[in-house]
């Protein structure tokens, strides 16, 4: 189950749920799951709310201020499952938000067994 949490300044032209969509299915085929067990959230970034170094991105800058990419998930799976699904959702939403991909930040997290909650019980 894991979750994707995409940051960004949102452009004007991008289907956002489609680009949720297109993430939870990239993800889902690199760890070779289900796609329904993946999950997506998009949080936009309000211009002027987002700093890199020392410049404040603007709404102007939506296609160069670099997405921010959070995925977590149960721990267990290997170094090259954990590459493969950053790579492939780091991918995806760099041509969604029409940013380039060496602008993009992901990172994966574990979840430790027994500090998640899901399906009714202690994963």
């Amino acid at each position: 189950m894991p979750t994707i949490r995409i940051q960004a300044i949102a452009p004007q032209r991008c289907d956002i749920g489609e680009m949720l969509t297109r993430c939870t299915a990239a993800a889902a085929q690199a760890l070779g799951i289900p796609q329904n067990y993946c999950w997506a959230i998009f949080q936009p970034v309000e211009p002027g709310t987002y700093v890199e170094g020392d410049c404040i991105w603007s709404s102007a800058d939506a296609g160069r201020a670099a997405p921010l990419i959070s995925i977590t998930a149960l721990e267990g799976r290997t170094e090259e499952l954990k590459a493969a699904v950053l790579r492939a959702t780091a991918g995806v939403v760099a041509e969604a938000l029409a940013v380039p991909l060496a602008q993009v930040f992901a990172e994966y997290r574990d979840i430790p067994k027994g500090q998640a909650f899901s399906g009714g019980s202690i994963c």
